[in-house]
């Protein structure tokens, strides 16, 4: 395959991946009656267990101000706490409530019941690969990214 092509075919299985991960992540938060906005927030929270407002605004693409809101929304609805970062007043600690621990745990499970047949259907030396593929790529566009930022300052 010429390297156009397949760069073009890599492309589309991004795509395809973001596409279907956005619709899962949509029908997982709507079963907890969360925005997927607010289901993505929430999940990521739970994946770093404590995380800057303004980490968590990087890590889901979103601008800070409007994450903000997401995140008094979940805050409303006892499902995460915000407190002030003692090493810097102006920045806030986010982590989940232990009603944001109930809700998470069923998108969480609804992730992990999503992937049981695909888990199955493969060796775990195809997985492994699939694992350290995907790792490879992302650390070679976080640094991609990081060097475009890094040009633009």
């Amino acid at each position: 395959m010429e390297e156009k092509d397949l760069s073009l075919r890599i492309w589309d299985l991004l795509r395809d991946a973001s596409v279907n991960t956005e619709f899962m992540m949509t029908e997982f938060s709507s079963q907890s009656k969360l925005s997927r906005l607010q289901g993505r927030a929430l999940l990521q929270i739970f994946i770093q267990e404590n995380v800057r407002l303004s980490d968590l605004a990087e890590i889901l693409g979103m601008n800070p101000g409007n994450l903000s809101r997401v995140c008094q929304s979940l805050e409303q609805d006892s499902l995460l706490q915000r407190e002030r970062n003692m090493e810097d007043r102006r920045e806030w600690n986010i982590s989940l409530t232990d009603e944001g621990h109930k809700v998470i745990r069923g998108i969480v499970d609804s992730i992990k019941a999503s992937f049981k047949n695909f888990l199955q259907e493969h060796s775990e030396e195809e997985l492994e690969q699939l694992v350290r593929l995907w790792t490879d790529y992302n650390q070679y566009f976080n640094r991609t990214r990081l060097g475009y930022r890094a040009e633009k300052e």
